[in-house]
């Protein structure tokens, strides 16, 4: 390859990369395997990538019985940089990827008929000589080619320049403890969750008076992308967006529901009308363990292959099929993440509506309610979320089931009722959320459960808790 086709990396974008692998990896520069990674090793070998017209080589170049025959990574570094590309390609590519830089791919050597690991630079990484010199994200890149999809922390939309990353561990001053905050790596700029959406609360290093209007408002991620490539953000009491513009955008606990308040003891229970009666729900106490279980799906370890095969997934396995054949022999949880990681909605069509997570892990204390058997409702923010019948002791059916989402709940064919209501409690964890109503006849407890979805329905009638 002519060394004039390497062109050049623009100074706003190798600065911009060394400081989204120092945070999404390790402070450059940093030894790793025997390598010590530079700034100038990651520049060069973005370099490298860019030059190709696919942004892709092979890891390591193809030797054929007349030498090496295929270009890849590693004789680039070694015969235009003088790098050592034998040992240092492979954890070069493997710390790109883990920056969400670059991604593997499988590259096919069409002169011998085999199949080796390379490594491609994502689009949104790439330049070329007509690159405005300020260089800025958009969008996060589909891994099968497909037309780019908004991911708002992919660009930060106060500077729109840094990038957005999570923070756990630590609190804000003035602000609300939450499990964690997103910040930028450029101005500072620092945004907490709120159900589905994200509070802008503080702004550094940013002069512009017209980003006022934005400081302490909420927005969902879409509307904040939307910002960072220019497009206002929705007023508040601005209609909401379409169910179908936000289907990769799942609820994030949000309190849905049968809007009612409910006349409340001096115990704590509500009065809850049922029918020509009253039922006196109690509040259950939660013991909470541990922190959010996020990205829970991905461990599961059933193969793409057998999941694609099975009824619940017949909608989506000719798209698995023709983009991701490579995935059918690996594990389902392996795939999902993946989806996940490069923001491809695909991985929306897998899960169930709720099984994206976070979830937490919770069971019920041990009193006399927690051991019988009834009916039970998630009551959430002055809202009847779910009711529901629970032939098993509560102990068992809640804390067991739903207090305990394992990866496999969280897919098409799993308890997205489990996965719901678990969300809900997760974003309500400092207020009382499930009640309970104590009785020992199973068929009332069925009439019961029955005429409580009736008289407050929720998003959908759903099934009851039958066993563990």
């Amino acid at each position: 390859m002519p060394a004039d086709q390497f062109l050049p990396m623009p100074g706003d974008l190798h600065a911009l990369t060394c400081e989204t692998v120092s945070r999404r990896v390790r402070p450059l520069p940093f030894t790793e395997d025997g390598v010590t990674i530079t700034a100038d090793l990651v520049r060069a070998a973005m370099e490298c990538l860019n030059a190709e017209a696919t942004r892709t080589l092979p890891v390591r170049a193809a030797h054929g019985t007349g030498g090496r025959v295929d270009n890849g990574l590693d004789q680039c570094l070694e015969g235009h940089w003088g790098i050592v590309g034998d040992t240092t390609a492979p954890v070069l590519a493997d710390v790109l990827v883990r920056a969400g830089i670059a991604a593997f791919a499988e590259v096919i050597n069409r002169q011998h008929r085999t199949r080796a690991r390379g490594v491609r630079l994502l689009p949104a990484w790439t330049w070329h000589i007509g690159s405005a010199p300020s260089f800025r994200f958009g969008t996060t890149p589909l891994p099968s080619g497909d037309s780019p999809a908004p991911a708002w922390m992919a660009v930060c939309p106060v500077c729109r320049t840094g990038i957005l990353s999570r923070v756990t561990g630590r609190t804000l001053f003035g602000i609300h403890p939450t499990d964690y905050h997103i910040d930028c790596s450029h101005c500072g700029a620092k945004f907490v969750p709120e159900q589905e959406q994200f509070r802008l609360v503080s702004i550094a290093r940013i002069a512009d008076p017209g980003w006022r209007r934005y400081l302490n408002t909420s927005h969902l991620p879409d509307e904040w992308a939307a910002v960072a490539q220019g497009t206002p953000a929705p007023q508040p009491g601005a209609p909401a967006p379409a169910p179908e513009a936000r289907k990769t955008r799942p609820m994030q606990g949000a309190a849905e529901g049968f809007p009612v308040v409910f006349p409340s003891m001096k115990d704590g229970a509500l009065a809850v009308p049922c029918g020509r009666s009253t039922l006196y729900f109690r509040p259950v106490s939660l013991q909470f363990t541990g922190r959010l279980q996020r990205d829970l799906f991905a461990r599961s370890d059933r193969t793409v292959k057998d999941v694609l095969a099975t009824p619940a997934f017949q909608s989506v396995r000719s798209a698995v099929e023709q983009h991701h054949a490579r995935y059918l022999p690996l594990r389902l949880g392996l795939f999902a993440g993946d989806l996940m990681r490069q923001g491809d909605p695909l991985v929306w069509d897998l899960l169930n509506r709720y099984g994206g997570g976070p979830f937490c892990l919770f069971h019920l204390r041990d009193d006399e309610q927690a051991g019988r058997k009834g009916v039970f409702m998630v009551y959430v923010q002055g809202r009847v979320c779910h009711t529901g019948a629970c032939h098993i002791p509560f102990s068992a059916g809640i804390g067991g089931r739903v207090g305990r989402i394992m990866p496999e709940m969280c897919y098409r064919d799993g308890d997205e009722t489990a996965c719901r209501i678990n969300r809900l409690v997760c974003a309500s964890r400092t207020a009382p959320t499930l009640y309970i109503h104590g009785m020992s006849d199973d068929g009332v407890i069925d009439a019961s459960a029955a005429a409580l979805m009736s008289q407050y329905p929720a998003i959908a009638v759903e099934s009851p808790v039958k066993d563990a």
